[in-house]
């Protein structure tokens, strides 16, 4: 009988980790992120002897970050594609080399990450050993994104990792007519309290006020995860046939560069292409300035407001009645961007050693500012849409297994799902569970 341990993503959004292994012995990771408060910032700790392979859904720091670890003592097999690992490798690298956290890693385990990876393509069924399989399906978060279904002593699971069944222009939806029938799965939970506006109606109206503020002489400050998000404000952008100026910066220039190089996993390669062409990419301090002067669009990390190069901008923006900033990405409590949009008032202290001394800063916001709901999960509608669209096995006991959300979130979407029959419940951080 299989086993899957639950070592992190549990009733919480960060560190994600589950550990399948076969009644034989052999061990599968999905994902090994890191989570960015507290001390535990690895999953939680557990015989990772025989382990035989990894397999990662996608590059977000929260599901890949602590990869490197598991190359400290061993060379497992490294499941992914190479835009994931591309990514992967730039944001780990960032990661180790900025934060103040004393992470049991460095580069030298980051290499062995990536000289031992193996790339799989989607819908390719790959062995791990005697009935052991996986196998890569889109997942429509990010480009590169997957779910993984695992086949391990007779037995079918999935794990969805983070997942979108709505199509952007970035990337195409997950699709369910993939998958076989189940005897287990483990979701998702981000957003199972939520439900998000019509996405073609948020896109014109962030294009009209984007619009609005920088036909009037204003600019707008974009702040914008640097995976995904910033190329899809890019292209929404492009879509809409904006003609003003457009400026990128920080480490959205770098995986804009990665993307444009792997085609294959963009859904609008033609539109992210010419969105791109008309975008002046931000190196220097001469055209962060002229950026800062225009009447145009900046679209730059953090997406929180907690640091990166949005900070060089947001102290010419936020007392200027004429312009705006326009935040894209989910706010957490207690983040500079959340307060802005709670409160009018952005707060900043610099609290890595390793970045740039800014001034702390508390300045009331003149400017215009207001939140625009671009998520790349599913919401709570299109999750119990999405696990009624699939079929579990006759003789199976309906398992799932809520993961990636708080605690609220994990616990009342089980709560959901039991009330449909289904053996579900939100597992903890530790605990084992046998299918």
């Amino acid at each position: 009988m299989a086993t899957i341990t639950f070592l992190g993503g549990c009733r919480e959004v960060g560190r994600s980790a589950i550990l399948i292994e076969s009644k034989s012995g052999v061990k599968c990771m999905l994902d090994y992120g890191v989570r960015f408060r507290g001390e535990e910032r690895l999953p939680y700790q557990t015989n990772l002897e025989s382990l035989k392979a990894v397999a990662l859904t996608h590059s977000h720091i929260d599901h890949s970050g602590g990869l490197p670890f598991l190359f400290k003592t061993g060379k497992p097999v490294f499941f992914t594609n190479t835009v994931s690992l591309a990514v992967t490798e730039v944001l780990t690298k960032d990661m180790i080399k900025i934060s103040n956290f004393p992470y049991p890693f460095g580069y030298r385990e980051l290499d062995y990450l990536s000289q031992n990876s193996f790339f799989l393509k989607n819908q390719t069924r790959q062995r791990i050993s005697d009935n052991f399989f996986i196998t890569f399906l889109e997942a429509g978060h990010i480009p590169g994104s997957v779910s993984i279904l695992i086949e391990v002593d007779q037995k079918t699971i999935l794990y969805s990792g983070d997942f979108n069944t709505e199509e952007t222009n970035l990337i195409k939806p997950a699709n369910h007519t993939e998958i076989p029938k189940l005897d287990s799965l483990i979701i998702e939970s981000t957003y199972a309290l939520k439900q998000h506006p019509p996405r073609e109606q948020i896109e014109r109206e962030f294009f009209e006020k984007i619009t609005n503020i920088t036909d009037n002489g204003g600019t707008v400050l974009v702040p914008a995860f640097g995976v995904a998000r910033s190329q899809e404000a890019l292209m929404i952008l492009e879509k809409y046939n904006y003609r003003g100026k457009i400026f990128i910066d920080g480490l959205a220039r770098k995986i804009s560069l990665i993307y444009q190089d792997h085609p294959d996993y963009i859904n609008n390669i033609k539109l992210f292409r010419s969105a791109i062409g008309k975008t002046r990419f931000v190196s220097k301090p001469k055209t962060r300035n002229l950026a800062k002067n225009s009447s145009g669009v900046i679209i730059s990390p953090s997406g929180m407001l907690k640091g990166g190069a949005a900070i060089e901008y947001i102290q010419t923006i936020l007392p200027n009645p004429a312009s705006a900033i326009y935040l894209v990405g989910y706010q957490v409590e207690g983040t500079p961007g959340r307060n802005l949009l709670d409160n009018g008032v952005f707060e900043f202290k610099e609290k890595s050693k390793y970045r740039k001394n800014y001034p702390d800063l508390k300045i009331k916001a003149k400017c215009d500012y207001e939140y625009f709901d671009f998520s790349s999960h599913s919401d709570n509608i299109h999750i119990h849409n999405y696990i009624e669209n699939l079929n579990f096995l006759k003789d199976s006991n309906n398992d799932i297994f809520c993961v990636h959300g708080d605690s609220k979130s994990t616990t009342t979407l089980a709560s959901e799902l039991a009330q449909k029959n289904y053996n579900s419940v939100a597992p903890e951080t530790g605990e084992v569970y046998r299918v």
